[in-house]
């Protein structure tokens, strides 16, 4: 009797698992395969985490390309536009002047309004004086072992948080473009276009 009992209670589960998986859509997966997907599911590693298009890394190529630009934009020359003149009045220097096609063109890339060009170049003569490799060894950034170097004189740490991809590392702080890209990127960031319009108003000191 116990027998014929086992015998039936096998016979209705088998009935209603046949019944389930009859059941279930075409494309369901069958419970040797749910057990096979739970298992590979515990046992993988972690699929990594896909980035959005703009937070991919830059191509060899893409690099490439951006550092011959920024070579290319840093080569002194002649302003090709309309006459500068600094907020004050006076005529920028020669050693300032020669890096006003490249300022105007970050600045273009940046969409920084044309008319703050003169106060980014009175702020350049501030800084550097228009010398690319200048740096700063006695404020308090030197002490720490990070002086102001470049154009704007950016501190290294600063430079690499807003340095354009392909320009990150801080060899190239003393690249003319490299340094004054990041150094746009950063007022703008900090300050908005309102620094801007002060150095235009020939409010020129430290930032």
């Amino acid at each position: 009797m116990k027998k014929f009992a086992l015998t039936v209670v096998a016979l209705m589960i088998a009935a209603l698992t046949a019944g389930l998986i009859s059941a279930a859509p075409a494309n369901a997966a069958t419970p040797a395969q749910a057990l096979s997907l739970v298992a590979a599911s515990t046992s993988a590693k972690p699929a990594p985490v896909t980035r959005r298009p703009q937070q991919k890394a830059l191509t060899a190529m893409q690099r490439k390309f951006v550092r011959a630009r920024a070579r290319e934009l840093s080569k002194p020359s002649s302003w090709r536009g309309i006459t500068l003149v600094h907020p004050t009045g006076r005529t920028f220097p020669k050693s300032v002047m020669r890096w006003a096609n490249l300022v105007s063109a970050v600045m273009a890339e940046q969409k920084v309004p044309a008319k703050y060009l003169v106060g980014i170049l009175a702020q350049i003569q501030q800084e550097s004086w228009g010398d690319p490799t200048s740096t700063n060894l006695w404020d308090s950034n030197a002490r720490r072992g990070t002086p102001s170097m470049g154009l704007l004189q950016m501190i290294a740490p600063t430079y690499v948080s807003y340095a354009k991809r392909g320009l990150v590392n801080p060899k190239y702080v003393l690249v003319p473009y490299a340094n004054v890209w990041a150094a746009l990127k950063y007022v703008k960031s900090r300050y908005g276009m309102s620094k801007f319009a002060k150095w235009n108003m020939g409010q020129n000191q430290g930032y």
